[in-house]
């Protein structure tokens, strides 16, 4: 082909997806020159046709073409150590101290951007002061007042997790590597996004994991009228509306309640896209704390003079309650199966297993982090831990794989799930439901 026919002649960019499963298929890219010399095309109007011809219904397969290429690949896989930090900082009562409260927040954001950013061709550094900054600040301040005040019975573990934002990466590793056992540990409490309070509207997940969460929740939160209980910190830079240490003043001869501080938007479930979900999964009792997208997420304009010190402060203090409504009473939480919830965004499969998977595993096989109760899957008998080998009679290597056979599934048609459970190989009938929309 004529070199001035390809004028803009160009690679198709390509860009990392933030996807762990490793693809089956090496895929080359070539310029259009290239594909028209391959294909016999004499220029840019004759490539044009053939791709017009190759998206036609009718389209009829061509006997080979004579040219010939010669590829070569040099392919390097690179990995890096992310790092969860924890902190411990022991109970002080002889039996209680056995138990552990943890609560966490991620660490990490995007850095330059890259395929995780919703700004478009951006390259410039994503602060991500909201997310999660403002999680990852609240779990240092807590930390500083549980350690200054050293009243807790429980003992207390804080978490700030890597490798979020590449899927729940740093939280998964915990919870198969624990530090503290999982059948010691009475509850998990997860802060991200915690900075953009507006209108005083604060959303809670999972309090349909545990059967004392909504008590408790929303007991404080009409018990906290004050910024924050907290000495320093945060506090420096928010107002505490005239009242002091986290104390409910009363007014009036009755001593009517005060309203409550928040406007607490609930949701039952307990799985989700932040760390909570990991812990959750281990059937550990977990809160979520949250305020809300915004125009800034995953841009670099979320930035700090955005964030609404004083809402942090509350925010934080509110925790800072609940935690300790939790460590104070010697009956443990108990864990409940929460009902679960549409999931978050636009639905794009158009039906559902009500299977969690495991985005980290990449090779042999998909890992499932849990399943709903009454779905699909738990009727099929599918349950957490289990490897889905083959699905619809489809080789399963991956979450890419599970995806892309899930939308080739249709709603009251019966399908086998191949699954190895521990040693043993096994196949499972499953019907899928309708997916669920948000309205």
């Amino acid at each position: 082909a004529a070199d001035n026919d390809f004028k803009n002649d160009r690679l198709s960019k390509l860009t990392y997806d933030r996807t762990l499963g490793e693809t089956a298929l090496p895929v080359v890219g070539i310029m259009r020159s290239h594909a028209a010399e391959l294909l016999g095309a004499k220029d840019e109007k004759g490539l044009v046709d053939i791709e017009k011809s190759a998206t036609q219904a009718e389209t009829r397969p061509v006997g080979s073409v004579s040219a010939k290429a010669q590829l070569g690949v040099s392919l390097v896989k690179k990995q890096v150590d992310a790092y969860n930090v924890i902190g411990i900082l022991e109970g002080n009562d002889p039996q209680l101290k056995n138990e552990a409260i943890i609560i966490g927040a991620h660490y990490d954001h995007l850095g330059h951007g890259g395929a995780g950013s919703l700004a478009a061709n951006s390259a410039d550094i994503h602060y991500g002061a909201d997310d999660n900054a403002s999680g990852t600040s609240a779990v240092l301040e807590l930390a500083r007042m549980f350690a200054k005040e050293k009243k807790n019975k429980r003992t207390l573990i804080f978490m700030a997790f890597g490798g979020e934002e590449e899927g729940l990466l740093g939280s998964k590793y915990y919870v198969n590597n624990p530090v503290w056992p999982h059948d010691k540990t009475i509850a998990m409490i997860n802060l991200d996004m915690v900075g953009r309070l507006n209108e005083n509207k604060l959303t809670i997940g999972g309090i349909g994991t545990a059967s004392d969460w909504r008590g408790i929740v929303e007991g404080e939160n009409l018990g906290f009228i004050t910024g924050t209980p907290l000495a320093g910190g945060l506090r420096s830079v928010a107002s505490t509306n005239g009242t002091a240490h986290g104390k409910v003043l009363r007014s009036g001869a009755a001593h009517r309640p005060p309203p409550p501080r928040f406007v607490l938007q609930l949701n039952e479930d307990g799985f989700g896209p932040s760390d909570h979900s990991s812990f959750y999964g281990k059937q550990i009792p977990v809160l979520f704390f949250f305020t809300g997208t915004h125009t800034d997420y995953h841009k670099p304009s979320d930035t700090f003079e955005k964030i609404n010190y004083e809402g942090l402060t509350q925010i934080t203090g509110y925790v800072g309650e609940i935690v300790k409504s939790v460590d104070r009473n010697s009956a443990r939480l108990v864990y409940a199966v929460a009902k679960s919830s549409a999931p978050m965004g636009q639905v794009r499969m158009s039906v559902s297993l009500g299977t969690i998977p495991s985005y980290g595993d990449t090779t042999d096989g998909m890992v499932l982090d849990g399943v709903r109760e009454n779905s699909p899957a738990a009727k099929a008998g599918l349950k957490a831990g289990d490897k889905v080998m083959k699905l619809a009679g489809k080789d399963v290597r991956n979450a890419m794989d599970y995806t892309y056979v899930l939308g080739s599934m249709k709603a009251g048609e019966e399908y086998q799930v191949e699954i190895i459970r521990g040693t043993e190989r096994m196949t499972l009938k499953i019907i899928p439901a309708p997916a669920a929309r948000r309205p």
